[in-house]
């Protein structure tokens, strides 16, 4: 196959859905030579913030003189984004060579019932191509859950990382803070020391804390108590911590309890062998670089694209919009699929707008402009108006006409529509310029 007809294969599994459980993964696994067994992880679960964190991480250990393979998802920009090397994405030459692969080893599979879903295949290329490239080490970020993802098929890792636990995919993870973490503490193995994120909820820390006593694994909390936030920009953080001053290159406040997070786990990576010195760790969150988390693609017109997709993220970007946007008028552009928990993200989001503009991100799970226009009417300020949209560009064009130096456009709700939305609002923008 060549790069597109191995796009076609990947896209075309899309209709398999979501299907918990490591039986598949481990018999694609073997067949191939279980790479897994030949690498040293860092594995990051989570709710929100895994992106950022694994980002911030993978940026750390580049740093330091390590190897370092990152898998992350969803994608924002391009395909290719889940797979890094030291910042380089996998080429479309490599990714269609092991794609080939891992298609034959699938189509075998299939014959005795065992087809592997969209996520278990490009983990298998993922964990193929890092030991092609001869990582040191490599930052795993799950995909859903933890204990039946498909990422859970390695080991022991080096270093377990939690960021928050909140709400989401609540009809497979269950319905309370406490059953998600609980799923979450699948990726803890006995003895490998677990990093937790700051804030969380106690129902969820008491989940981690029994797990990891089962188990015998260390466990740090991270904590913002000795951290100072000295600046706040719409770019970026100024913080003190660990006696250290440095910039967090990613936007919002929550982005500096991610750092926080990074920063513990490599500590704990330097426990575990690795030389990582806090020179090192503050040079590597510093160089981190994330698309669509509180971007701002443009300041005139001041135009923002945030991923943000369920209760927990938008309430992050909230904190983000009071902080950063404060006293502007802002127009929003909102867009998000049918299995989050959108009601609740609405009631948080939709009143910090003053004109709503919902459209429908390209997904098959996504929720119409007009179901969600709807729903966002509920939650609405008096003369404030909900206006669903047929076409992104469309939708773009509005939100820029009626923009002016107190007004900001904000897009979120869905990192397929932060996908979709970002080369759409720079090419209206660059035309708007000539």
């Amino acid at each position: 196959m060549n790069y597109t007809e191995a796009r076609d294969y990947v896209d075309a599994t899309e209709r398999f859905g979501i299907k918990p459980g490591l039986e598949r993964i481990i018999k694609m696994m073997a067949y191939v030579g279980n790479p897994q067994d030949k690498l040293k992880f860092v594995h990051v679960a989570g709710t929100n913030g895994k992106g950022s964190t694994s980002t911030m991480l993978a940026s750390i250990l580049t740093n330091s003189g390590y190897k370092t393979g990152l898998f992350t998802s969803p994608y924002v920009i391009d395909f290719r984004e889940r797979f890094m090397v030291d910042g380089e994405m996998i080429s479309e030459e490599e990714f269609a060579e092991i794609m080939t692969k891992v298609r034959t080893v699938n189509d075998l599979l299939e014959k005795s019932g065992c087809s592997l879903t969209q996520f278990e295949l490009i983990t298998a290329v993922a964990l193929l191509w890092f030991v092609q490239k001869e990582c040191d080490v490599v930052v795993l970020e799950c995909g859903l859950g933890g204990r039946l993802d498909s990422t859970n098929v390695i080991k022991n890792p080096l270093c377990s990382v939690i960021t928050k636990i909140s709400l989401d995919h609540t009809d497979i993870l269950g319905d309370t803070v406490e059953k998600i973490a609980a799923e979450k503490a699948g990726i803890i193995k006995p003895g490998c020391p677990v990093v937790l994120a700051p804030n969380q909820q106690k129902g969820a820390v008491s989940v981690i804390e029994k797990k990891c006593a089962e188990l015998g694994s260390p466990l740090v909390v991270s904590g913002m108590d000795t951290v100072t936030v000295k600046t706040i920009l719409p770019t970026a953080s100024e913080v003190i911590y660990g006696g250290f001053r440095f910039m967090v290159p990613l936007a919002g406040p929550h982005q500096v309890e991610n750092a926080v997070t990074a920063i513990n786990a490599a500590r704990e990576l330097n426990e575990r062998g690795l030389r990582i010195s806090d020179d090192k760790i503050m040079a590597g969150i510093a160089k981190a670089k994330i698309p669509a988390r509180f971007e701002i693609i443009s300041h005139a017109p001041l135009v923002v694209v945030d991923g943000a997709h369920n209760p927990d993220g938008i309430g992050a970007l909230c904190r983000s919009i009071d902080s950063l946007l404060d006293g502007r008028s802002i127009v929003g552009i909102i867009g998000m699929l049918r299995d989050k928990e959108y009601e609740s993200a609405l009631a948080q989001i939709i009143p910090r707008f003053e004109m709503v503009l919902t459209v429908t991100p390209d997904s098959p799970r996504a929720l119409s402009a007009k179901e969600l226009a709807a729903c966002a009417e509920q939650f609405a300020g008096e003369g404030v108006s909900v206006k669903p949209i047929d076409s992104l560009k469309k939708a773009a064009s509005l939100a820029l006409d009626m923009d002016d130096e107190a007004t900001a456009v904000v897009v979120c709700g869905s990192l397929y529509l932060a996908s979709a939305m970002l080369p759409i609002m720079k090419e209206l923008i660059e035309s708007r310029k000539n």
